[in-house]
């Protein structure tokens, strides 16, 4: 039964390593092609791998995109889950939260994030899982980063954060926008920000 269980692990762990490979060199492709223009044959040959053994793994381009979505957010996710744990951070407990969201505008990153926002408009699978990682962010935000500020008034507290998610992809559209923008100025713009809404409003109750 152990060996049984350990053959089990391994096949599983060789499972997932090839779907990252597969998610990788989608990953790449569509940064250069986007998710229409990329094939399932361009993502095997990147792959280095046959379009039918892709299949094994996930059953369509769509399934890719939905994969690809999943691993893209979980990784922010788990940045703001760890934000603030560090004692060692000379960081206030705000800022820390705040100083995670360099992961929109990461120049890699964010092109591929607004591809994901577009097909979203299209896919409605896509938009699915969009919904449900937004619908996660926000309530990440209302338990960990809103109550570092102080009470808000519950009738404000979807406005604000409304306004937070535009900003992070407001900083997204124009680090890909622009590439002379400078992230720097961009952090600091939605540090200020931040701190301005949750400023007014705890005041404002």
């Amino acid at each position: 039964m152990v060996r049984n269980s350990d053959a089990m692990a391994r096949r599983q762990e060789r499972a997932e390593l090839r779907q990252d490979q597969i998610l990788d060199a989608a990953e790449a492709c569509f940064l250069v092609e986007g998710f229409h223009g990329a094939s399932m044959a361009r993502i095997a040959t990147a792959a280095k791998m046959s379009v039918g053994h892709i299949y094994q793994y996930f059953g369509s381009k769509d399934a890719i995109i939905i994969a690809l979505c999943e691993r893209r957010f979980a990784g922010f996710e788990e940045l703001l889950s760890a934000s603030g744990q560090s004692a060692a951070s000379p960081l206030s407990p705000v800022d820390a939260w705040i100083s995670q969201f360099t992961w929109w505008i990461d120049p890699i990153r964010a092109p591929l994030t607004l591809e994901i926002m577009s097909e979203a408009g299209r896919n409605p699978q896509v938009a699915k899982v969009v919904e449900r990682i937004d619908r996660r962010f926000r309530e990440m935000m209302q338990d960990n980063l809103l109550p570092l500020a102080g009470p808000l008034p519950k009738a404000d507290v979807a406005h604000v954060l409304e306004a937070i998610i535009l900003l992070s992809h407001g900083m997204t559209s124009r680090i890909t926008a622009d590439a002379d923008a400078d992230p720097e100025r961009i952090m600091a713009a939605f540090r200020l920000a931040v701190h301005s809404l949750l400023r007014d409003w705890a005041v404002g109750e």
